[in-house]
């Protein structure tokens, strides 16, 4: 149908379709004339010498035929707007402790100038391929081998920063950079040696930690039960001493009321017997009762059943009076008592 509307127009107009998400660079005698959005646009050609279609070489990111990522040149009309992902081939790189490393990197970029895209760089595929194995051997480089291991993210914020910022005149927006693999080769035999030996070392040192704090616990354990028993024993004596004492305090008490008790009695009853029998007979009736005590405690010597008697000053008088009393006593004295 194009050959047939250049037959129609003699050649002078030409038209083409562009599809979305695509653009295309119209030139005019060489020189960069305007861009063909999606849809139709129509071109004056004015039989070859008007506005053409450019065709630029932008390579692609692909396998080749051994499976390997390569960079295959390529020459287009159409630049793409859309998002692109290439999964770049693997850099050799040597990280601060000379560790040496594989890293492969993925990127994700636009196209949003089309213009500088094709006219600021010769082949700007192959171009970001290049700065993204510079950049790669400069963030990793700074880091030491184990150091690289963990700070994927904070790479790929830096080279994101610095591939945007590398290719922005050629009108390439990087919106994201990832590491996709750290190929360790050799370097990862030896550091996953060296990870099981401080596994080991954790290990046995937590093991050690584990006994110790277990012979500390039992240790504290039996010392507060020494503790405590030893509190036990002298409470239990306290007591019983406390017990004792208090038992000792009641009978002591309980004999003094006793004594008095008994003393009062006998007092009461001597005084009963005073005035029982007042008159010249009364003291020598004192004096009879005297002598039954004095026998009483005689009584009480014989029996052995005492172990402290305390007697009075005058006990030798007190046994002296057995004859005063049979000479003096008035004939009805027993009567009297018995009253």
């Amino acid at each position: 149908m194009t050959n047939l509307f250049e037959l129609v127009t003699l050649g002078l107009f030409q038209f083409c379709v562009v599809r979305q998400g695509e653009v295309r660079v119209i030139e005019r005698r060489g020189k960069f004339a305007r861009l063909a959005h999606p849809g139709v646009t129509w071109l004056l050609s004015m039989w070859g010498y008007g506005e053409t279609i450019g065709k630029f070489r932008i390579s692609r990111i692909a396998a080749d035929d051994g499976g390997r990522t390569r960079v295959l040149p390529r020459v287009v009309d159409v630049i793409s707007t859309k998002m692109q992902v290439d999964d770049y081939p693997k850099e050799s790189i040597i990280t601060k402790d000379k560790a040496t490393v594989e890293i492969d990197a993925v990127v994700y970029y636009r196209v949003v100038e089309p213009d500088k895209a094709v006219y600021a760089v010769e082949d700007y595929v192959a171009s970001l391929q290049k700065l993204v194995q510079s950049a790669l051997r400069d963030a990793c480089g700074k880091y030491d081998l184990d150091e690289l291991l963990v700070s994927r993210e904070q790479i790929n914020v830096a080279l994101r920063i610095e591939l945007d910022k590398a290719t922005d005149p050629w009108g390439i927006k990087v919106d994201r950079v990832d590491l996709k693999d750290i190929d360790l080769g050799a370097f990862g035999q030896i550091l996953a040696e060296q990870r099981a030996t401080e596994t080991r070392r954790r290990t046995a040192v937590t093991e050690a930690e584990g006994r110790k704090q277990a012979d500390i616990l039992r240790a504290q354990g039996q010392g507060e039960s020494s503790v405590l028993e030893a509190e036990a024993q002298r409470r239990s004596m306290v007591l019983r001493a406390k017990g004792e004492q208090e038992a000792a305090l009641l009978r002591a008490e309980a004999e003094a009321q006793a004594t008095v008790k008994l003393r009062e009695a006998e007092a009461q009853g001597y005084e009963s017997l005073r005035r029982v029998f007042e008159g010249p007979g009364a003291e020598t009736f004192v004096a009879a009762l005297s002598v039954l005590k004095a026998a009483e405690v005689g009584g009480q010597l014989a029996n052995g059943h005492a172990t402290k008697l305390f007697l009075p000053a005058d006990m030798g008088r007190m046994f002296g009076l057995a004859d005063h009393l049979q000479s003096g006593l008035p004939a009805d004295l027993p009567q009297a008592v018995a009253k």
